[in-house]
């Protein structure tokens, strides 16, 4: 690998949680989400870091499960040539997801090399249900892919949250095996970040060495600390990352209407 790569931070731009519907003339909850999703990628085209060395798409691409959702999804972010980085969320048909976006520039699921970093895109969705799990197949997965990244900082990528957020009926569709999650990931100390979606709420925090982020959604937001579903009245978002050739880490969350 070329050494001036390696020498360079890595920019990437994280949005979640898009709810694409096949039907273009469909709402979520009265949203427009085609619209909100390109009012955000507007937004981050004006912004200085743009364009980004990749965008991550931490799942919930669509709603509906619909190869016409998923046609839109690849034809606004395919046209900036940028790779693009996707998990599947429990909205999203997995197998569907990865048949439409199976060309470059976009990754679904697996192991992708950025300089001196490694993103590791992990599937949490279990087929039916909201909540995620990884079990043992997908965790021996994870370590044999950590194991391999060996010489890298590490981004773990997933849909849904490893820790609980503090709001009671949201944590009951966290991943289930979190506990397992975080000892494959202890016994790697070349993970950095863990980053998610799901939750659609901005939130940072730190387990040792590793900081634990999730990201706002492109179309609405979740009430923070909510026992029952709640909306919250923050516009649409997204969250920068800044990853460091050392491992440091600067990320900031940004707000359509307001910048960071």
């Amino acid at each position: 690998m070329a050494k001036s790569r390696k020498s360079r931070p890595l920019t990437v731009l994280q949005i979640t949680d898009t709810h694409l519907s096949t039907n273009p003339e469909a709402r979520l909850r009265g949203i427009d989400t085609a619209r909100t999703l390109a009012t955000v990628l507007e937004h981050a085209q004006g912004d200085q870091r743009w364009p980004p060395d990749a965008i991550l798409a931490t799942g919930d691409i669509v709603h509906d499960e619909g190869r016409a959702a998923y046609e839109r999804f690849r034809s606004m972010l395919g046209a900036y040539g940028l790779p693009v980085l996707c998990v599947p969320g429990n909205h999203d048909d997995s197998a569907l997801m990865r048949e439409a976006l199976a060309a470059a520039p976009f990754t679904v699921g697996g192991s992708i090399r950025l300089g001196d970093w490694a993103f590791v895109l992990l599937d949490t969705t279990i087929v039916g249900e909201e909540g995620g799990r990884l079990g043992a197949r997908r965790l021996l997965a994870l370590d044999a892919a950590l194991r391999n990244e060996a010489g890298r900082h590490v981004t773990i990528c997933m849909h849904h949250q490893p820790i609980p957020m503090g709001s009671a009926w949201l944590d009951d569709s966290r991943v289930e095996d979190g506990d397992a999650f975080f000892e494959v990931v202890d016994a790697h100390a070349n993970v950095r970040l863990v980053v998610w979606g799901h939750v659609h709420q901005a939130s940072a925090r730190r387990r040792g060495r590793i900081r634990l982020l999730s990201a706002p959604s492109t179309c609405m937001q979740f009430r923070p600390n909510s026992a029952t579903f709640a909306l919250d009245d923050l516009p649409p978002g997204m969250r920068w990352l800044r990853l460091d050739p050392d491992g440091a880490i600067d990320t900031a969350v940004d707000w359509v209407g307001h910048r960071s």
